[in-house]
């Protein structure tokens, strides 16, 4: 299963609770009679759906015995059903009861790492960046997408630096900005031709912003070449962590119609349209267009989440992972049942299925992919969790 793009969408639960009845033993529909003995005066008989035994024959539905008219001693009741006791519910009635969570389907995180040129030619670039750096987070987290920026390059007064400031910074600058896990700085000067060297060698400082389930997007802003060719430098950032697998890498670099620059980001460029992510000329100077293009694509190249943290249950319930049950509504009238299977490695075998994250101790419900794809198609779909009954196993 490919977890990137699994969980690009991970999602909040919408708590709404709906009590579905259980079977009251003493209770059953579709006129019943009822039969009062020692104590009933008269020897009466009430005829009803579990009417009130009020001494006369009376009829009424859902009421109690009341011993007020001579029903005394407190005698046994049997209530009569309207076949043969087979130990099933009448029609129509639950055998349990259960409570719905309506699990509200979200787009999965988004970690962004951007490499800036700290040399000397990027004194514009460096600008435009620390200008435009927090409307460009803003428009992101206004779409519903939780971003993590990562942000490589030097402070000012070492070469071009960078600094941004609130909100997205954590208000420090000119020489500090810090503000995790929203946003990191890695304090390292990026020369003209090594950025995608720097990104690789600083991983460990900034590994901890990046989650395992986010879409991952990289954007290099240069003027020059690299020293690194594109080839080399994917292998080597895929081999960090399995979930760098399907990256997006972005490049603002210099294209053919600069006259003294021809082909000068070919690499940046090649990657960019081999991972299907921009790449803006770097000669057009206008950094609000980039920006703006670089929203859009990490707006709409985040998919929805397909795992959902298991909610609290409802006051007077505890959590049974065996009585768990999952419903998939595609938003045009079409509900699904999903069950359950063991792990990940059953879902092949099913037509649709979910699993626990951890079976032994859940934390969260996974779909699997055959079903999470069916899912991220949908675009009004909505998940309705449901606990309380015994779990269906995936057919």
């Amino acid at each position: 299963m490919n977890e990137t793009r699994l969980t690009r969408h991970a999602v909040v639960m919408a708590l709404g609770v709906m009590l579905l009845g259980c079977q009251d033993p003493d209770r059953r529909p579709g006129g019943g009679v009822g039969v009062g003995i020692g104590g009933l005066d008269g020897g009466d008989t009430t005829e009803g759906d579990g009417g009130t035994m009020d001494g006369d024959a009376t009829e009424g539905g859902g009421g109690t015995m009341d011993g007020d008219d001579g029903l005394d001693g407190g005698g046994p009741k049997f209530d009569i059903g309207d076949g043969a006791d087979d130990g099933q519910p009448p029609p129509g009635e639950e055998e349990c009861a259960s409570v719905d969570e309506a699990a509200e389907l979200v787009p999965v995180p988004a970690d962004i790492i951007f490499v800036v040129d700290n040399s000397g030619s990027m004194a514009f670039e460096a600008g435009q960046i620390q200008a435009h750096m927090n409307d460009f987070s803003s428009q992101i987290i206004a779409s519903g997408i939780d971003v993590h920026v990562v942000l490589i390059s030097s402070y000012p007064g070492n070469g071009h630096g960078i600094c941004i400031g609130a909100p997205l910074g954590s208000g420090g600058c000119p020489g500090s900005d810090n503000n995790p896990p929203t946003f990191t700085h890695v304090n390292q000067s990026v020369g003209s031709h090594n950025a995608w060297q720097v990104l690789l060698a600083t991983h460990g400082q900034w590994a901890g912003a990046m989650r395992a389930d986010s879409v991952k997007h990289i954007v290099v802003v240069t003027d020059d070449t690299s020293n690194l060719n594109w080839s080399s430098f994917d292998t080597q950032f895929k081999a960090l962590h399995p979930s760098y697998a399907d990256y997006v890498h972005h490049s603002v670099v210099c294209h053919s119609n600069c006259a003294s620059a021809a082909g000068i980001g070919s690499d940046y460029i090649t990657l960019s349209n081999n991972t299907g992510g921009v790449a803006a000329d770097l000669c057009d100077q206008d950094f609000q267009a980039v920006f703006d293009v670089l929203t859009t694509e990490v707006i709409g190249g985040s998919a929805l989440a397909c795992e959902f943290a298991i909610p609290m249950p409802p006051d007077g319930m505890e959590f049974n992972p065996d009585q768990v049950n999952l419903e998939f509504d595609d938003g045009m009238g079409g509900v699904m049942a999903v069950g359950r299977v063991d792990s990940a490695a059953d879902c092949p075998n099913v037509v649709d299925g979910w699993y626990y994250d951890n079976p032994a101790a859940p934390t969260s419900i996974v779909m699997c992919e055959q079903t999470c794809n069916k899912m991220q198609a949908a675009e009004n779909g909505s998940i309705n969790i449901q606990f309380g009954c015994a779990t269906v196993p995936a057919g």
